[in-house]
């Protein structure tokens, strides 16, 4: 409780703090009209704006409704980009003036230097230089079963600068001093006829499935009484950050070049089946071409880690068998071919790779597919596809399937056959209920994950790292899953509902009826449906014993949660600072419910859980 009081009044004192600290001078150059023509006035125009900025909302809401047309899958997006389709906007004479009022807003605040506090800048003829400090400082509680509270302090100085015309760099390390408390389902499993919540103890803070944070996974006792240690911990852990990137563009935008380590998503939404938002950051290297407005190509090739799978004991007393070394690489090209205004047909390729000189994956727009022809069946690839259509006044909806492994060769119902690992996803994003609530973007969408999709066997070859354990090669990072956030075998219902009609002022209503199935890691009959991201089909003798596996019955063939969740959020732009041009004021209110049905599993059903999460804090961006 001493704590907790202690983190309260530190957010209270921080944003006093705010309010007085002395002015900057910010020379700032005026708004034009023609921004296209002006972009050279833009300090640090291919800075990449973080996917936490509200102005991603404003966007979602103009393209579902239609006076945007499909906006590229792969973001973040830089800041040249955003003020280019912001000046676009305003151009438009369907916007009301409270919809032009608004996007000036943004665009103002988009072309600013920097939003956050300023040390020291200086431009010269052909490069300009910004130091400055960002934070953020947030508590959370939960009330119910098992509920507990959370807090962070993150400070973070940053350089970020241009060099000549075409490249902005951003350089920023921090501190923070953290309790980190998970939710329900974190690395829970399945075993011995129980379901095993390993933080219980501690306690929770977030609705089942949303944990996440943002520092590196290796925390300290702030009391400086122990080494390098998980983040989940009972007192108080100090742990680090970074954020770093070199960004390009030239031809007026249409080649696009970066190194970063950003959260990304690539998709209609940032929950998607390919690389979401969830997804903990990592560096990576993206290309980004769009020769003509009817098509876009995307590539990434990415670093993937886990501090905790450094050991070849992790967990390994729940599985039975060495997880694997996380040394591997993430590479994916996205093609998006609109042929008119209504339609955009997408097609992807992804590969989860180890660590090795292989130039063939990095080579841009050749799918993984192709290449493992020639360099052998030693990784993890997908395929993706996606058909999206755009309706003005009715919105954007889509479908999307990702493929892990399909075979057309067997008879009977390919789509239940365990083998056939694939996910789906439905989805419609529109701006109808605006004519009931002014400024509402309602997106409604379904995602289905089969069993063992994203899973992976350990990998025995191409350890380069003198070391005889395999490699993991799950479609996970730092242990969180790249695509869509849930496990294998889920199911999800989510209705969102996100409103700008006051002016710096983001509401968001988030619901989600989540079902997930799973069966009993210790159990003698391995040809069962698991739903976990670390048990991949297991066969006795070869790979012919894959189709022992019965066909899936969703619901019915393990023990299943099932979990009604809704969070209230809201993220006000507080402008009476002296020092900045803004901070931001964010919070949220919880609830869930989540209960289990055995069927016939044989796994004792857990009671019922209930819980309320409330959240308050304070962002000064970078």
């Amino acid at each position: 409780m001493n704590l907790r009081l202690f983190t309260l009044a530190i957010t209270f004192i921080f944003s006093i703090a705010i309010h007085k600290t002395i002015a900057q001078s910010t020379d700032q150059f005026p708004i034009t009209d023609n921004i296209e023509n002006k972009s050279d006035l833009i300090r640090l125009k291919n800075k990449i704006i973080p996917l936490t900025n509200t102005v991603y909302q404003v966007l979602d809401y103009f393209e579902a409704k239609g006076e945007l047309r499909f906006l590229p899958q792969a973001k973040p997006y830089t800041k040249v980009f955003i003020a280019h389709i912001l000046t676009k906007l305003l151009e438009k004479e369907n916007l009301s003036d409270r919809e032009k009022k608004m996007v000036s807003r943004y665009l103002s605040d988009i072309t600013q230097d920097s939003n956050g506090l300023v040390a020291y800048k200086q431009a010269g003829k052909n490069t300009f230089a910004l130091a400055g400090f960002s934070a953020e400082t947030s508590l959370r509680t939960g009330a119910g079963d098992h509920g507990t509270w959370s807090t962070s302090l993150i400070g973070e100085p940053y350089l970020s600068g241009d060099l000549g015309e075409h490249l902005t760099f951003t350089a920023a390390m921090g501190l923070a001093v953290e309790r980190l408390t998970p939710d329900l389902f974190y690395q829970s499993y399945t075993r011995d006829k129980q379901v095993a919540f390993p933080n219980e103890s501690l306690g929770y803070s977030y609705l089942p499935y949303q944990f996440n944070f943002e520092t590196m996974w290796a925390h300290v006792l702030a009391e400086g009484t122990s080494g390098e240690g998980k983040p989940i911990q009972d007192k108080l852990t100090a742990g680090m950050i970074y954020h770093t990137e070199l960004s390009g563009s030239w031809f007026e935008g249409a080649v696009q070049f970066s190194i970063n380590n950003q959260r990304r998503t690539w998709g209609h939404d940032q929950n998607n089946l390919v690389l979401s938002s969830t997804a903990r950051k990592f560096p990576g290297i993206e290309l980004k071409i769009q020769p003509a407005s009817w098509v876009r190509y995307s590539y990434l090739t990415g670093s993937l880690f886990s501090y905790a799978n450094q050991s070849a004991n992790y967990r390994k007393q729940i599985y039975g068998y060495d997880l694997g070394q996380v040394q591997k690489m993430f590479t994916y090209h996205l093609l998006e071919f609109t042929p008119n205004k209504w339609l955009q047909i997408s097609a992807a390729g992804g590969n989860i790779w180890s660590k090795r000189l292989e130039l063939a994956y990095l080579v841009p727009f050749v799918l993984p597919h192709f290449t493992q022809i020639d360099v052998g069946d030693h990784d993890n690839l997908s395929l993706y596809f996606d058909v999206a259509i755009q309706i003005p006044q009715i919105g954007k909806a889509w479908t999307g399937l990702y493929v892990d492994e399909f075979n057309f060769t067997k008879s009977g119902k390919l789509m239940k056959m365990p083998h056939n690992r694939y996910a789906w996803q439905l989805g419609w994003k529109t701006s109808a209920l605006s004519g009931i609530v002014p400024g509402t973007t309602s997106t409604l969408k379904y995602t289905r994950l089969t069993p063992f999709v994203y899973t992976h066997y350990p990998e025995t070859d191409f350890n380069t790292f003198g070391s005889n354990r395999p490699l993991d090669m799950t479609y996970t990072h730092d242990e969180f899953n790249l695509g869509f956030y849930l496990p294998p075998n889920s199911g999800e219902l989510n209705w969102k509902l996100e409103n700008i009609a006051v002016e710096d002022l983001v509401l968001i209503l988030d619901n989600r009826l989540i079902i997930h199935g799973t069966n009993d890691l210790a159990s003698n009959n391995i040809y069962q449906i698991y739903g976990d991201i670390y048990r991949h089909q297991m066969v006795e003798t070869t790979s012919i014993d894959l189709y022992k596996y019965p066909l899936l019955n969703f619901t019915k063939d393990g023990i299943y949660d099932w979990t009604v969740e809704s969070e209230f959020k809201f993220d006000w732009k507080i402008r009476n600072a002296s020092s900045i041009n803004y901070y931001r004021l964010v919070g949220s209110l919880g609830y869930s419910k989540t209960w289990w049905k055995s069927n016939a599993s044989g796994i004792t059903a857990p009671e019922s859980k209930t819980l309320f999460t409330g959240s308050i804090g304070i962002v000064v961006e970078m």
